[in-house]
């Protein structure tokens, strides 16, 4: 190899070792930043409770994250966490960021995501922007019908949506959403229906399904005599 071909692959060394080094710097800074929350946005995956003040510092941690590398991966953990909190403890964190703000802008740069889209679509119901929220439920179910974790938030906003405005198109999805709880979630179904405007509709859908209507009746037996043992 001649001195010139010599000096172009060296020069293009180096300026894929710039490339890269340019991702990876900040890349490591992000997961340094959001590395304390790790455990807790761990758990709050899985549907397990934190601390109120766990719960605020992986939120903090994680929007400052997001601000260094990867918004839409660290935004969506912090509104995770934030969704937990107190509307009181959501407008300190980081400069009053809030978590419509959290939600859009994690959309922006991640539109596929099911779990912001269900978020944005429970905030808008929770703001009365009953279209809005009814739009981003659909989208939510665009980007996948069964979710581990979400089927359960999405029948809270489908059945607050249907008793504000009948809509035959939301009873089909709260069917469907239904009978995949049943067989994917049954203890959590039974946590959602259990003694509320739910608990009859659901039990109508899982009629005529006996291996359904069976995992979610054990489901909620079994829940019923905890919270027996609990009182």
């Amino acid at each position: 190899m001649g001195p010139k071909p010599a000096l172009f692959a060296g020069a293009a060394a180096i300026l894929v070792a710039i490339a890269v080094a340019a991702v990876a710097i900040p890349s490591l800074w992000a997961a340094s930043v959001a590395l304390p929350s790790w455990n807790s946005i761990a758990e709050m995956r899985s549907g397990r409770d934190v601390s109120r003040t766990d719960a605020a510092a992986a939120a903090a941690a994680n929007i400052r994250a997001g601000r260094i590398f990867e918004p839409g991966r660290y935004y969506s953990d912090a509104a995770l966490a934030a969704g937990r909190l107190p509307s009181a403890d959501r407008a300190r964190l980081a400069d009053g960021t809030s978590l419509r703000r959290l939600v859009d802008d994690a959309l922006v740069v991640g539109p596929t995501s099911p779990h912001n889209w269900a978020r944005r679509a429970q905030l808008q119901l929770d703001a009365g922007d009953l279209a809005g929220a009814r739009a981003s439920l659909e989208a939510s179910l665009l980007m996948g019908r069964f979710v581990p974790g979400l089927t359960v938030p999405r029948l809270r906003i489908i059945l607050h949506l249907l008793q504000l405005k009948p809509d035959g198109d939301l009873d089909g999805y709260f069917v469907d959403q239904v009978r995949i709880a049943a067989r994917n979630e049954p203890n959590k179904l039974a946590v959602f229906a259990d003694g509320g405007a739910a608990e009859g509709r659901t039990q109508k859908i899982l009629l005529s399904e006996f291996r359904l209507y069976d995992a979610y009746i054990r489901a909620l037996i079994a829940k019923r005599a905890m919270d027996k043992q609990a009182r």
